[in-house]
C-alpha cells in the first residue's frame, strides 16, 4: 500500500482545487548515475532497494537510499518524504555494512554523502551536501540537507511546506 496525505475537504489557498490522498512518498529506485550508465556496465555493479555499488573507471562508487522528510505544516500537519540515493565514501559505507543488522544503529555517529538524485527544483539537487542519520533497522536512513545550505531543498526541510508544495511535486514528476 502507499502511502497517502490524506489532505484537506477545503480548496487550497493557492490553486483553489482540493488536494487528497497525495502520495506521501517520492522517489527513485536507483541513483540517478545508475540510470546513467550502460546494460553491460550494470552487469559489473549491484543494486538492491537500500544500496548501490558501481564500478567507475577503475574506482568503486558507493550509494545508499535515504529519506529526506519535509514537515508539511499546511492544512494539517504531516511528513512528505522525497526517498533518495545519496554518494557516500567507502569509509562511510563500510561502517553502513559493519552496522546495518545491529539493533542500535541508530545510535551511529552521522555520517556524510552527497545527495545522487536530481530532485524537481530549479536549482540543481545532485551533489547538496548530506548528514546521514542511520535509523532502528527495517528504517531508511534520515538525510539532512547542509545547514549551511542556500538551496531551496533545505529552506523547506527546515521550515516546511504546503500540501499545494506536495502535489507540485506529484504533477513535475507526472511529466
Amino acid at each position: 500500500m502507499v502511502p497517502v496525505l490524506s489532505g484537506s475537504n477545503r480548496p487550497c489557498a493557492v490553486c483553489r482545487r482540493v488536494h487528497r490522498d497525495l502520495t506521501r512518498v517520492l522517489g527513485t529506485s536507483a541513483p540517478d548515475d545508475w540510470l546513467a550508465v550502460s546494460a553491460g556496465e550494470r552487469m559489473e555493479a549491484e543494486l538492491t532497494p537500500d544500496v548501490c555499488i558501481l564500478p567507475d573507471h577503475g574506482t568503486t562508487r558507493h550509494f545508499i537510499r535515504g529519506h529526506i522528510q519535509l514537515p508539511v505544516v499546511d492544512p494539517d500537519p504531516d511528513v512528505f518524504v522525497w526517498s533518495v540515493w545519496t554518494e557516500v565514501d567507502e569509509s562511510s559505507m563500510e561502517c553502513i555494512a559493519r552496522n546495518w543488522s545491529d539493533p542500535n544503529r541508530a545510535a551511529s555517529a552521522p555520517l556524510s554523502g552527497r545527495l545522487a538524485t536530481e530532485l524537481p527544483y530549479e536549482q540543481p539537487t545532485r551533489g547538496l551536501q548530506l548528514t546521514i542519520y542511520t535509523r532502528d533497522p527495517g528504517m531508511a536512513p534520515l538525510l539532512m540537507v547542509s545547514s549551511g545550505s542556500q538551496h531551496p531543498l533545505a529552506a523547506e526541510q527546515r521550515d516546511g511546506i504546503a500540501l499545494h508544495r506536495v502535489a507540485e511535486f506529484a504533477e513535475l514528476l507526472a511529466r
